[in-house]
């Protein structure tokens, strides 16, 4: 066990977008039993500063890798693709169908419209998360993986856009 391991080679985990989520977390709770800080009260304080680096490395991957789409960004960039850098390459029917939720959305003017709105891009998540998946675990494509990585990305930010205007709405009535 490296620190610069993988997420994947830290938990002992296939470099996959679908997970084991039970195998990740009995990894995540053994590596924690392992390396928790408080095992190293009495050591060293090179041994403590590893024990919080390990703690850290292993909070941050374990994060990372119960998230789909931070998930599938990490996967992405070890295969030297880099959605997050990358100018965003929407499909063009992902950005025609963005600007039709968009209008849609400022013409909203109730909670209850605008929960069908959220639904119906939330539907268009779990679309997505089932392309990706198949790209990255049958077709092991990186740059389709990326790109609809960034249609992610967007959904989900429109998504918290979308529940921000919802709390308003619910906060005014």
């Amino acid at each position: 066990m490296n620190l610069s391991d993988s997420d994947f080679e830290l938990f002992g985990l296939p470099a996959r977008f679908s997970l084991d989520k039970e195998a990740l977390s009995k990894a995540y709770l053994r590596l924690q039993n392992q390396t928790h800080p408080d095992r190293f009260a009495n050591a060293s304080a090179q041994e403590k500063r590893l024990a919080v680096q390990w703690a850290t490395r292993i909070n941050e991957a374990y994060k990372r890798l119960q998230n789909p789409l931070e998930r599938a960004i990490y996967w992405c960039e070890l295969q030297g693709e880099a959605p997050r850098a990358q100018q965003s390459q929407l499909p063009p029917a992902l950005l025609m169908q963005q600007m039709d939720w968009r209008e849609e959305a400022e013409d909203i003017d109730s909670p209850a419209a605008l929960e069908e709105l959220m639904d119906a891009v939330a539907a268009e998540k779990r679309r997505c998360l089932g392309v990706i998946a198949r790209e990255i675990d049958e077709e092991r494509d990186a740059k389709a993986a990326t790109h609809t990585a960034q249609a992610l990305m967007f959904i989900d930010k429109f998504l918290l856009e979308l529940q921000k205007k919802l709390e308003q709405m619910e906060d005014a009535s």
